[in-house]
């Protein structure tokens, strides 16, 4: 109790059992006001002051009420905090009578001083009361204070309490007090708290801080650790100035006269202070006086160190502690939500309780629905709000650049993705085994990439026992680690020794060595790959064992913490297969585990970890308790951050594998309860734990283990679980004899209880319930996967089918629902009760308000689902942002099983909500499932992102949930629009988050498949060959991944109202299914082929006419050969260079963007069909194959060879860079494209309005000089030989293009080059004179190689081959620009492609740069068509969805090839620009994007690009044109244009 010297004011609060049923009225029952206000979300805690009227009335709300508190508390709840009282708000504060008796007003003052802390003005009459009050100051419990006039209505409101902590006080008023009466209070001093903080450096050491204001103004700051066996903690630390996030040392500040003693200087970063030793632990004080010069500091910031361990304790995401010494500002933590006006009013209490009663099944079915449709508005604003301010913490950061994905609905197809992958792995490792008589292994390692840790791959190919090539192949879209060094051996006697190789190998391959180790260089092979090959000139040896060393960060690289081996001879393939090697505990190929069917598995990262499980559960005794005991170990041996995450999600696994009955519960071991339960304690609160020291990639994973194991406990609900069923046996003379179901099952208990114990329990009670039917027994256990089999199983069976007892059914009821409870507080940790009536200890009283009401209503009908759902989306948010801050390990542990619990919850909501929507009509049913979608993604937001809403900056560990923040920021605007109705642009707005929402959640399905499937098979399958039972069953193990993602919460509750809503929004006008992107050849018929994506199939020739159904595409493909229509559920922009080029080869291009449609076309495989269009829509139906279609291959080369295209005759060598005046179209000899000649022409010709950026050229001959320069003759000699004998001889002509790419990357710029290009950039404008030197000049060549380097892309490759171009004979020119910092881009056909339409334009805008529209990034572009006079209003097609923008300046380089305008070949985006230096990446949100918020902005954006592409059309002779431009501080610029194909 808070001993302060000022009036201390009571907050009330009155709360309503459930919405609307509460009022409060005066004496003759008038309601005196509405609750309507109340509903859950607009309960916000007011204040009112406490004191006693002359004349015995008090100033409190309901004084008959207070009687009865009085009474009540007094006897139950002295100790309990103030927060945890009833509260009233101040709006209903009435005067009353006050209590009839002296023990009730003896009470309330007692009541008021000694529990509550407050000031009370004692009455001036009345006997009995003063009688209390003269007892009450004998006591000692109250001090009198001299009394002074002052008028009873000056007596002041207090202030409302922060949003950030609520306080208990408030401060002392200005004015005396009344006359009347004396001012009591409690005794106290004056210190004021600041600041306050816990930190669990590790279980059961909790070091805090905590920061007051003194009474002289001065600051006391103390840091403590109270825990004896820590030896020694050091603070690290430094003050902050200005800004919270600075660090300087006092002594650069000026304020040295704060340091504590004995503190050290450290290198002028930092001060190092000790924590002085104590009688309970350690302690450290700092005094800051007030007067300190010459500045107050704002705040210290820390880390922490421990000497005795060299640990050291960093804060939250890996940053630094922050204790801030001056009051916080104004919280900017969400605000009081208010209903909408649109919404609110006064509505009758007893007119809204008679609608409430929801349990009334025949109001229900007439007003349900009606209820629903009322309500949604309500709840669709105040979701909105509340996502808004979650999300909008700070103005938007840059968002990281978010990986390609297929949407949701293709879970099933990406898990098929994976198993196609690993079939295409095995059929290349026989194909090289019959081609070059080798063995090819693929062994998987992490590395330091750009952005942190990745996972790439080393492709080992032995070849006849005498070469190695061993290749580094890094994440898909990382450019890999830095220059590797092969550190290596060799094994003669054992594959895994590590001996000095043979002289004559090391002399062939100039390698160095020390000692027993050779090394070597890695060679760069294409942009991002390296490569080094080792031929062994003597003996073979039995293996080869090796580490790699990165020459950029020092980095050693090992397979799972060992080294990696591989077997050379076929004798060490044997002996590594045979036998386990000396000393280690894994090893790139050693520990092998196969299929059933015999493929060998490769050892994933964390397979040292899988081995210790193979040991633990192929032990001849084994439980959940040894298995949570052994796991308890396992996790404390991982290392936190990145180097353990693999290891974590093996142990994931393995519990999840245990917790769908995949592992045995018990084999040959009884266990005490109360041991289980000590063990399932132990382990989920070390699971807890790491959870709060973990990164967020890794809280996902402790969050799902957590829920793979019960709560249990130390306590006596372990023993109960034995004790517990005796007693209810003989409580009713049940027999215990053998042969009677309890009996069985009390022996079960007695040996082995388990989580089954609690299904079994509830089997009976339904028995019990049903009067004795045996059918409903069965039926509920078989509803949650046990059977006879399963209870015949246990090593204590049971056989026997439950008994009814008629007269006695009451009381079994009632004992085993006790029983249950017993059950549950041991075996199920995220049961919604239990986690409930565990956390209402501590948390806030209106969560627990909340909560109740989840519990109460969550068998509602659907007219109520809907604001449960609200509760718990609220409740979730509340608790979030408390997990990441919560100290208490085993409160953590409670509120992370309770957030289970409400997701769990709200999911079987959904899947009860999903199948009651058939009766709704178009617009109740589109509000209902925005609503559904907008709490699904905020709950979805709580799991991934828990107690962070705000975008975060690219590279963090947090930026992978920026995508979905996004589109919940984005989603709730137009929650908070859609009170307007759904006409105009509100579907098409919709559509667009949508499609965007759905990609966001495929990049959840690749993370669970990419990182859990391969490790999931790999345990799987080895436990199935240990284990005595020969599980998990194979069913487990390969749908391990998709059952993870069905049985996921919020994730697939959102995919499955967004499949719905989909086509609830095309319904009200937000678009079609269908998008046809190409027309093609009218009826396009082919044989139906599905492929996981198009660049798969790229060096596929089909012998017959095909239609691709191609599940993704990332828009560099080029079409293969012999198709005449691709379909895809993914929608690409109409502009990208993919839909150009499908359009110039007439192939039918269209995307299907209905999930349920997409998946019938796939049943069309191998059959051939026939695709008709009819306006929007495309029907596909079975036909027979068309004459001349089963023409083989020969049919296909024919086709080919009648394409006559011809290269214009090599350019030679004129100069190395051309300024712009030389670039004209007249040029003889022509020495670049028409994409440098259009350029510099449309300058001259458009009108000033229109801006081009200033050119330059290198020609073309220029590549094939610096080939010829002398320092340039190594790598001209190896290109040589890889275009004239390599390629055309390879059966894998990608790897050889990447080794193309990689020797152009090798050139050196002979000094002319140099000079050449830097004067004609300055004679043209683009740089002054000191530019592009040092740095500068390299980046500027590289992005010129990789430029040349294009040449060989695969697209590029492909298509000149399909052709007949020898890409080899295609030249390559550079148009050198300096690149506009573009606010929004476009690309424009000056002629509409869908209507062939002369008159009309199409185009298609992104925010910032273009390469998004044009690289076909994820997402739509803004489309639209306009009449090209001008005439009518741009007709918009398409919003915005582009999950990024790009953005930067400096040069650009851009391809100019002599084979993009050939007549009839579709050259155009088949080679690269390149910027010279990397362009910035930022997360988008459309909500407050003024091209598609501000209308008037947008209007004059997209007539000025219709004006433009009018214009150049004009300027180039009246030809249609294929302009790419941007928009830029109100300026329209055209950076190249080309006839439109």
């Amino acid at each position: 109790r808070p001993r302060l010297p000022h009036p201390v004011f009571l907050r009330l609060e009155l709360i309503p059992t459930r919405p609307f049923d509460i009022g409060l009225r005066q004496s003759g029952g008038q309601s005196l006001s509405s609750l309507h206000t109340m509903q859950p979300r607009m309960r916000r805690v007011a204040s009112s002051h406490v004191s006693a009227w002359p004349g015995n009335k008090f100033l409190l709300p309901v004084g008959s009420l207070l009687a009865l508190m009085a009474s009540f508390l007094l006897l139950s709840s002295l100790q309990q905090p103030v927060d945890n009282l009833i509260r009233i708000p101040n709006d209903f504060g009435v005067s009353m009578p006050p209590p009839s008796s002296a023990f009730t007003a003896t009470a309330c003052i007692l009541l008021l001083t000694n529990v509550l802390g407050m000031s009370v003005i004692a009455p001036s009459s009345g006997p009995l009361a003063r009688t209390a009050f003269v007892a009450a100051i004998l006591c000692g419990i109250l001090i009198p204070h001299s009394a002074a006039n002052g008028p009873l209505n000056s007596f002041p409101r207090p202030p409302k309490p922060s949003a950030e902590k609520s306080s208990n006080t408030a401060p002392a008023p200005s004015h005396a007090a009344p006359k009347f009466g004396h001012t009591l209070s409690l005794r106290g001093g004056k210190d004021e708290k600041i600041h306050e903080h816990s930190f669990n450096m590790r279980p059961g050491v909790v070091f805090q801080s905590e920061v007051q204001k003194s009474d002289d103004g001065s600051i006391q700051v103390r840091f403590f650790c109270k825990n004896k066996d820590v030896k020694g903690v050091t603070l690290h630390w430094g003050v902050a100035m200005n800004s919270d996030d600075e660090w300087i040392t006092p002594l650069k500040a000026g304020i040295e006269s704060i340091l504590p003693p004995n503190s050290a200087k450290y290198k002028d970063r930092a001060v190092r202070t000790p924590l002085k030793k104590t009688d309970d632990g350690l302690e450290l004080k700092m005094r800051i006086p007030s007067d300190l010069k010459p500045k107050m500091p704002i705040g210290i910031r820390f880390v922490l160190w421990e000497p005795s361990s060299d640990m050291w304790y960093p804060g939250g995401a890996g940053g630094n502690f922050f204790v801030p010494l001056e009051k916080q500002a104004k919280s900017k933590k969400r605000p009081p939500l208010q209903r909408s006006p649109s919404f609110t009013g006064a509505v009758d209490v007893e007119q809204m309780e008679q609608k409430m009663k929801f349990r009334d099944q025949d109001d229900h079915r007439h007003g349900g629905v009606a209820a629903l449709s009322q309500d949604l508005g309500h709840l669709m604003w105040n979701a909105a709000q509340r996502e808004k301010a979650w999300i909008d913490g700070r103005k938007e950061s840059t968002g990281m650049r978010l990986q390609r994905s297929p949407s949701f609905e293709s879970a099933v197809r990406i898990i098929e993705t994976l198993k196609e992958q690993k079939e295409r792995d095995e059929a290349e490792a026989k194909d090289f085994y019959a081609r070059e008589g080798g063995r090819l292994y693929r062994i998987p390692f992490n590395y330091q990439g750009q952005k942190g840790r990745r996972k790439g791959s080393l492709k080992i190919m032995v070849t006849r026992e005498k070469k190695v090539s061993i290749r580094v192949q890094p994440e898909k879209g990382d450019k890999g680690p830095g220059p590797l060094l092969l550190h290596w051996g060799v094994g003669t006697k054992s594959p895994w020794d590590w001996e000095l190789p043979d002289k004559e190998t090391l002399d062939a391959l100039k390698a160095t060595f020390k000692g027993s180790s050779a090394q070597v260089s890695f060679t760069k092979v294409g942009a991002d790959e390296q490569e080094v090959e080792v031929e062994f000139q003597g003996a073979s040896p039995m293996g080869m064992t090796f580490v790699l060393k990165d020459g950029d960060n020092g980095e050693w690289y090992k397979a799972d913490n060992n080294n990696f081996c591989v077997p050379i001879s076929e004798e060490g393939k044997k002996k590594m297969e045979s036998e386990k090697p000396k000393g280690q505990t894994s090893s790139g190929t050693h520990g092998i585990v196969r299929t059933l069917s015999g493929t060998e598995i490769t050892a994933p990262d964390g397979a040292s970890i899988a081995k210790e499980i193979f040991d633990a559960e192929s032990k001849a005794s084994v439980t959940l308790m040894h298995r949570y005991n052994h796991a308890c170990h396992l996790i404390d041996k991982s290392p936190p951050g990145p180097l353990g995450k693999d290891a974590i999600i093996m142990i994931f696994c393995w519990l999840r594998y245990s917790q769908i009955r995949q592992l045995s519960w018990q084999r040959h071991y009884n266990t005490k309860p109360r041991e289980l339960s000590a063990a399932s304690e132990r382990l989920n609160k070390l699971i807890a734990w790491r959870w709060k020291n973990a990164q967020p990639k890794e809280k996902e994973i402790f969050r799902m283990m957590l829920g793979c194991i019960g709560r249990g406990g130390s306590g006596g609900d372990g023993q109960a679980i034995r004790d517990e069923i005796l007693h209810i046996m003989h409580r009713h003379h049940l027999p215990e004899s053998k042969g009677t179901f309890m009996e069985e099952w009390h022996q079960k208990l007695h040996n082995n209880s388990t989580p089954d114990d609690i299904i079994i329990c509830q089997a009976y009670l339904a028995f019990l319930h049903s009067g004795g039917r045996q059918d409903e027994f069965w039926r509920v256990l078989q509803e949650n996967g046990l059977d006879r089999d399963r209870l015949r199983g246990y090593e204590r069976a049971i056989h026997t089918d439950p008994q009814f007892y008629g007269d006695k059914k009451d009381g079994l009821i009632h004992d085993f629902n006790n029983y249950l409870r017993i059950l549950k507080n041991v075996h199920a940790g995220a049961d919604l009760e239990k986690c409930v009536e565990v956390c209402k200890n501590f948390l806030e009283g209106h969560i627990n308000v909340l909560l109740e009401t989840i519990l109460r209503e969550r068998g509602a009908s659907e007219g109520r689902v809907l604001a449960v759902v609200d509760s718990i989306t609220e409740v979730r948010q509340l608790i979030s942002a408390r997990m990441v801050k919560e100290g208490d390990i085993t409160k953590l542990r409670d509120l992370l099983y309770l957030d289970l619990g409400l997701e769990a919850q709200m999911r079987l909501l959904a899947e009860r909500a999903i199948g009651m929507m058939g009766s709704l009509g178009l617009d109740t049913l589109t509000r209902a499932l925005s609503l559904w979608i907008a709490f699904a993604a905020e709950n979805l937001v709580y799991s991934s992102s828990p107690g962070s809403g705000k975008l975060v900056p690219p590279g963090d560990l947090a930026a992978e949930s920026n995508e979905i923040k996004a589109c919940l920021r984005d989603w709730s605007q137009l929650l908070e629009e859609a009170h307007k109705g759904y006409g105009g642009e509100w579907p098409k707005k919709a559509m667009a988050v949508v499609d965007r929402m759905r990609r966001g959640l495929g990049g959840i399905v690749d993370m669970i498949s990419g990182s859990m499937q391969h490790k999931a098979e790999y345990l799987g399958y080895g436990l199935s060959s240990r284990t005595p039972e020969k599980i998990p069953d194979k069913w487990s193990i390969t749908l391990f991944s998709e059952e993870l993602v069905r049985g996921g919460g919020c994730s697939f509750v959102l995919s499955s109202f967004l499949r719905k809503l989909d086509k609830a929004l095309r319904a009200q006008g937000g678009g079609s299914m269908w998008q046809v992107i190409s027309a093609g050849k009218p009826g396009a018929t082919g044989w139906v082929v599905q492929c996981t994506d198009l660049m798969s199939v790229q060096e596929e020739v089909y012998n017959r006419p095909t239609i691709l159904l191609a599940n993704s595409l990332s828009g560099e493909e080029e079409v293969p050969p012999g198709v005449v229509g691709v379909i895809t559920p993914e929608a690409p922009d109409v502009l990208a260079h993919i839909s150009v080029r499908a359009r110039n080869l007439h192939v039918f291009f269209a995307g299907c963007f209905d999930p349920d449609e997409y998946e019938r076309l796939s049943t069309f495989t191998d059959k051939c069909v026939k695709c008709d269009q009819a306006g929007d829509k495309v029907t596909m139906l079975e036909t027979a194959p068309p004459e001349g279609a089963e023409g083989g291959v020969d049919s296909v080369a024919e086709g080919l060879a009648a394409l006559k295209l011809e290269l214009p005759p090599p350019a030679k060598f004129t100069r190395y860079c051309l300024p712009e005046k030389d670039i004209a179209v007249q040029h003889k000899p022509k020495v670049f494209g028409a994409k440098s000649t259009n350029i510099v022409q449309v300058r001259k010709t458009l009108p000033d309005w229109v801006h081009t950026p200033k050119s330059a050229v290198v020609p073309f001959g220029v590549f094939e000089k610096v080939m010829e320069a002398p320092e340039n003759q190594a790598v001209a000699k190896e290109y040589k030989d890889i275009v004239e004998n390599q390629l055309p001889n390879s059966q894998d002509p990608l790897h050889i293009l990447t080794k193309l790419k990689a020797s152009i990357r090798q050139l050196q710029a002979p000094a002319e080059l140099v000079k050449g290009i830097k004067d004609a950039l300055m004679e043209s404008g683009i740089i002054v004179q000191g530019e592009l030197e040092g740095q500068q000049w390299d980046e500027a060549f590289s992005a010129l190689k990789g430029v040349w380097a294009s040449k060989w892309n695969d697209r590029a490759y492909f298509s000149c081959k399909k052709a007949n171009i020898g890409a080899q004979h295609v030249q390559m020119a550079v148009l050198v620009q300096r690149l506009v910092e573009a606010e929004y881009a476009f690309v424009i056909h000056t002629k509409n492609p869908f209507k062939e339409d002369s008159g009309e334009m199409y185009a298609e805008l992104v925010v910032g740069l273009g390469e998004t529209l044009v690289g076909n990034y994820p997402g739509r572009a803004l489309g639209f068509a306009m009449n090209k006079d001008g005439s009518g209003d741009p007709r918009v097609t398409s919003l915005p969805s582009k999950s990024e923008g790009l953005f930067g300046g400096g040069l650009i380089f851009r391809s100019d090839s002599n084979g993009e305008d050939l007549p009839g070949f579709a050259g155009a985006g088949l080679y690269d620009s390149i910027p010279m230096v990397t362009n910035s990446h930022k997360t988008l949100m459309y909500h407050n994007e003024p091209l598609v918020k501000d209308k008037g902005l947008q209007d004059k954006v997209l007539r000025g690009v219709c004006k433009v592409a009018a214009d150049v059309e004009a300027a180039m002779g009246g030809v249609a044109q294929d302009i790419e431009g941007c928009y830029k501080d109100g300026k329209f610029f055209v950076v190249q244009t080309r006839p439109q194909v």
